[in-house]
């Protein structure tokens, strides 16, 4: 078990209350009830100062806010540093032993897909050892919501974000790096009225996009597995895919019936199935 200090940047803080509030975990170490600990920061707030600290209190993971790769895209964004900035964080967590983490934007102001998936490639290549994936919002009370109001930011539509979500998703898997979020969490706070003025939220986000990813393999399996004739088909689904693979009122289903002519297709709970794929028989 894990403590995380999240919602800020923890090594942005002054150095004496990093300590102290790492100190108030100490007693939950020593008694085993904690292995280790974690928090979120900038990578402009990382120094051997800072390092020598978290190592001193057993921090083990630390996630890094990077948002984008791309320098205009953090230059627009008012993010104050640039991926060189970046690179040299990950780089001395790597040296000091830590374990990485890397957070994401989609959709931020200035960028494009092309530069996004140039922003995968290259957090690909700094190694992480998870990756989380948020879509930009618009909340309330924000310069982004300014710039939406006046017609400076566009943000993405639900479908492309999760089109752009689903090829980084993929990208990271083939990496054998773990996205070990895709979406924003929902909280009462989130979803109060009015809190998000645009943008695309859902609070199913990542089902959305693994339900994507189901019916791309889907596709891929009806077109090449020899079917032709069969009215009914049945798929082999990981039982933790199931709900994924139907999609919402089953839509999934629907859309691959229609698309193919058949009558019936069939979802068979199968423990063997990797999560994320799927097996096809008559």
């Amino acid at each position: 078990m894990q403590v995380a200090f999240y919602g800020g940047s923890f090594t942005a803080l002054p150095l004496d209350i990093q300590e102290k509030l790492l100190c108030m975990v100490k007693p939950f170490l020593d008694e085993g009830k904690v292995h280790s600990l974690r928090l979120s920061t900038r990578p402009d707030s990382i120094s051997p100062q800072v390092l020598k600290i978290l190592t001193a209190h057993r921090v083990e993971t630390v996630e890094l806010g990077v948002q984008s790769m791309a320098d205009e895209v953090l230059r627009i964004s008012r993010r104050g540093y640039a991926k060189e900035k970046v690179t040299k964080a990950v780089r001395d967590l790597h040296q000091g032993g830590f374990e990485v983490g890397i957070q994401l934007m989609i959709g931020l102001p200035g960028d494009s897909p092309e530069q996004f998936a140039a922003t995968v490639d290259e957090v690909i290549r700094l190694g992480p050892h998870c990756v989380r994936l948020y879509p930009t919002l618009v909340i309330k009370g924000t310069v982004l919501e300014r710039w939406f109001r006046q017609g400076r930011y566009h943000p993405l539509s639900l479908d492309e974000a999760v089109a752009l979500t689903k090829g980084a998703l993929r990208r990271f898997q083939q990496a054998h790096i773990p996205v070990i979020r895709a979406g924003l969490q929902p909280t009462p706070s989130l979803e109060a009225p009015g809190t998000i003025v645009a943008g695309p939220y859902h609070p199913a986000f990542r089902q959305l996009v693994e339900g994507s990813l189901l019916y791309e393999r889907a596709l891929d399996l009806l077109t090449t597995f020899p079917h032709q004739g069969s009215k009914s088909l049945t798929f082999l689904v990981s039982p933790r895919d199931i709900s994924t693979f139907y999609g919402q009122g089953g839509h999934t289903i629907t859309k691959l019936r229609e698309a193919f002519g058949l009558e019936e297709i069939r979802v068979r709970p199968d423990p063997q199935q990797e999560r994320g794929s799927l097996s096809l028989c008559l």
